[in-house]
């Protein structure tokens, strides 16, 4: 394993941030449409989302920098569809990471390979050129990026073009198409790597693939959920590091359980749904303790641009039961 691998293990615990044009439409994936004069944050306050990150001890933060909809919340030269035309105008991810390093938190951030924004989305060498001069926007503007976790790679990777992986698309698909070739993953693997060499990537497996990795290369492997139950069959992560390429290389990756305290991973205001209880955070942190693995753990901002006080409240108590029973 790599230094850089060994030094994101040791953050241990991170907080994942979802928060763009789905918080303020109230739906969980948007489609490209979102007006951004409706990107409106009245009381964004990233320094808040440090202070309660680092009052409960988490070392690693991660931000949805682009989503699915394909919305910057960043200044980007190549897209007007970004913070630029928005509402409130200012730079997030700047203000995001300047924050977290702040109050000694390392930051990440998350890249959606599907955008259902950009006009030229189809034409894959126009696209990953596009993709590649926003990844390099943000390594170069905003200083040393401890993760990109990348989001999406189903929609040209599957012949339904849905999230859910079924056996019988291995023989319908092009292999190279299932190793990420329509992304040019490799190039902008290489890219991420030349620009910040110790910063790890990330590519989401889908929820009924927890642990297993998209495609080669990546630095680390991810896993939603812990445990998730689709069509009866319960999908459970291999724990451990070692791991083996498509080509038979052996390679060492280590694990991020990533899950939420809210349905949805954005806020969705007035919806109602049971709160993870105390002992469920204390024991998703010890599940991923015990695996060797982190937890990102997410905690999405609302309308305000502020994470709701019943998270912090919750989040607070699960790290004083931790302390208490660390004793």
């Amino acid at each position: 394993m790599t230094t850089a691998q060994l030094d994101w293990l040791s953050l241990e615990y991170g907080m994942f941030l979802h928060f763009g044009p789905n918080t303020f439409s109230g739906v969980a994936w948007g489609d490209g449409t979102f007006d951004p004069r409706s990107f409106a944050p009245d009381r964004l306050d990233c320094k808040q989302w440090a202070q309660i990150a680092s009052d409960v001890g988490m070392r690693y933060a991660v931000l949805t920098a682009k989503h699915h909809d394909g919305f910057c919340l960043w200044r980007t030269k190549h897209t007007d569809y970004c913070v630029s035309s928005a509402a409130v105008s200012r730079d997030v991810v700047g203000e995001f990471v300047d924050a977290m390093r702040d109050a000694g938190i390392k930051p990440g951030l998350y890249y959606s390979l599907w955008d259902q924004n950009y006009p030229d989305y189809e034409n894959d060498a126009a696209y990953a050129e596009f993709m590649q001069a926003q990844v390099s926007e943000l390594l170069e503007n905003y200083g040393p990026i401890v993760e990109l976790w990348f989001d999406g790679g189903w929609d040209k990777e599957h012949p339904t073009r849905r999230w859910e992986w079924k056996s019988e698309f291995a023989d319908s698909v092009d292999i190279e198409i299932l190793r990420g070739c329509r992304w040019h993953w490799q190039e902008l693997y290489d890219l991420i790597h030349a620009q910040q060499p110790d910063c790890l990537v990330v590519n989401n497996s889908s929820s009924d693939r927890p642990g297993i990795p998209r495609y080669h290369p990546v630095d680390v492997r991810t896993a939603e959920h812990f445990d998730f139950v689709m069509d009866g069959k319960r999908y459970v992560p291999e724990a451990g590091t070692e791991w083996t390429t498509h080509e038979g290389n052996p390679v060492s990756l280590p694990l991020e359980y990533c899950t939420s305290l809210n349905p949805d991973w954005f806020h969705i205001e007035s919806k109602h749904f049971i709160h993870p209880s105390v002992a469920t955070i204390a024991g998703w942190r010890e599940t991923a303790r015990s695996s060797g693995a982190n937890l990102l753990l997410n905690v999405g901002p609302d309308k305000r641009g502020l994470i709701p006080e019943v998270h912090s409240v919750y989040l607070r108590e699960a790290a004083k039961r931790e302390t208490i029973e660390s004793l």
